[in-house]
């Protein structure tokens, strides 16, 4: 069997077995349709002969978001610790799930390469990781980037963990959803950050933030989910 031929009859198995997962988003981007962007450079840099990008998700609890504050007093409970429990817990399912794809796909004889949820690497003079989740998840038809520089859902608004599974295999890209939702007619994350770190955009840009201003504020102030707690996109 031909290298082609062997992708596409992998992909249409393997397409069956995504369908079947437990997550409760599910896309695919075909690099195919992706030529010449940061998307296919960095997939291709990790995994050669990478076809597509299977981006799982899966939904934060927004009665757990809720509770969530910029900030703690020494010694006192944080309800933010809750937070973390969730997105440990959820991590470990979307990282298991991105290491079943890879399984399934190197069972058919197609290289994968697994990304998880949590620690993927990361370079620290530009805090911008080997490879973007939720820019894959966007060309993935998943939903859009808004001004806080998160995925937007149509069902879960910005309130979702992702990873991420490349693969040899060609599969049928998912096709993009409609997300009802403008932020430049809400701009709450805007107002709400603590840090100010989010900016609003210039025209023909999605986000402006300040990686580092970010990352900072969390941790001196022990976490923070503004953003996300009070953007009110989703179902």
């Amino acid at each position: 069997m031909t290298d082609q031929k062997k992708t596409s009859a992998g992909g249409a198995a393997l397409q069956d077995f995504i369908s079947r997962l437990d997550v409760e988003i599910l896309g695919v981007a075909s690099l195919a349709e992706w030529k010449g962007t940061r998307l296919e450079e960095t997939a291709l840099r990790l995994l050669p002969q990478s076809r597509s990008v299977v981006v799982l998700a899966m939904e934060i609890y927004p009665e757990i978001l809720n509770l969530t504050s910029p900030g703690r007093v020494m010694g006192e409970a944080s309800l933010n610790d809750l937070l973390d429990r969730n997105s440990e817990y959820l991590n470990s399912r979307l990282t298991r799930s991105a290491y079943d794809v890879a399984k399934a796909s190197r069972k058919l004889g197609l290289k994968s390469l697994p990304l998880p949820a949590s620690g993927c690497p990361m370079d620290a003079r530009f805090l911008k990781a080997v490879f973007s989740y939720k820019h894959a998840g966007q060309a993935a038809g998943m939903g859009e980037i808004g001004w806080h520089s998160l995925l937007i859902t149509p069902d879960f608004g910005s309130r979702v963990r992702l990873s991420c599974c490349l693969t040899e295999a060609k599969l049928e890209p998912t096709r993009p959803v409609k997300v009802d939702f403008e932020c430049k007619e809400c701009g709450l994350c805007v107002k709400s950050c603590p840090s100010g770190a989010i900016i609003e955009p210039k025209d023909g840009e999605s986000y402006d933030i300040n990686k580092f201003a970010c990352s900072s504020y969390r941790g001196a102030a022990g976490g923070c989910a503004e953003c996300m707690r009070v953007c009110p996109a989703g179902r």
